[in-house]
């Protein structure tokens, strides 16, 4: 699954990266993001990349708020299966613009969190789905099955996009149908991968800080 993630790369460099052409004016380090806050994603609509904030953890159109439980993460194998999603992947398909995730390696001790990059550093952008209930707009972020590096601490991962053919693929739904899109929906090579262990300041969600990122052993 993917329930904390980063995203500090300069909003400039996201700009250039993802050709945005509507953007937000700014757009500060975040080094813990969680569930139920905002996240900067990017959709298309009408041949324009826009980039704005919005609610991480789906709410469905059709779903009563007060009664509903936030869905941060859906499985991509199943998603014509749901009903919170089936409808989704042909018009509303976003990404979220991303640097570096965690999970939470378990052992005798308790849980220790692990941060995963791009062995670059470069940010990259995990596929999601959007959904509007009223005036809330919210979020999921797809996930599938670990890479090797991954599995050595969750059996799932998000999916997670890095160049520009299989992000205007996943992105462009008035081009691409589901049935082409869903080809993006696998596990990045592990090999183009890092991990590390990091602080269990990252458990909180409260604690949003640079400390969050900061390695204090070798790499997993």
């Amino acid at each position: 699954m993917c329930g904390r993630f980063s995203l500090t790369t300069p909003l400039e460099e996201l700009v250039k990266q993802y050709l945005i052409d509507e953007f937000v004016e700014e757009w500060q380090p975040r080094y813990n993001i969680a569930p139920s806050q905002s996240v900067l994603s990017l959709i298309s609509h009408k041949g324009k990349r826009r980039a704005g904030e919005i609610t991480w953890g789906l709410v469905p159109n059709w779903a009563n708020r007060s009664k509903w439980k936030p869905l941060i993460n859906a499985r991509s194998e199943t998603l014509l299966d749901k009903p919170s999603f089936k409808s989704l992947v042909h018009s509303k398909r976003m990404v979220i613009f991303a640097d570096g995730f965690y999970e939470w390696k378990k052992d005798e001790t308790g849980k220790t969190p692990i941060r995963f990059q791009l062995k670059g550093e470069e940010p990259f952008v995990f596929a999601g789905l959007w959904d509007r209930n009223g005036e809330a707009t919210t979020s999921t972020i797809l996930t599938t099955e670990a890479n090797p590096l991954v599995s050595h601490v969750h059996e799932r991962m998000p999916v997670m996009l890095t160049n520009r053919e299989d992000i205007e693929k996943w992105l462009n739904t008035e081009e691409y149908s589901y049935e082409e899109a869903s080809s993006v929906l696998k596990p990045l090579p592990d090999e183009r991968m890092k991990g590390y262990q990091v602080s269990t300041i990252v458990n909180s969600p409260k604690n949003d800080l640079s400390e969050c990122i900061i390695p204090i052993s070798s790499e997993v």
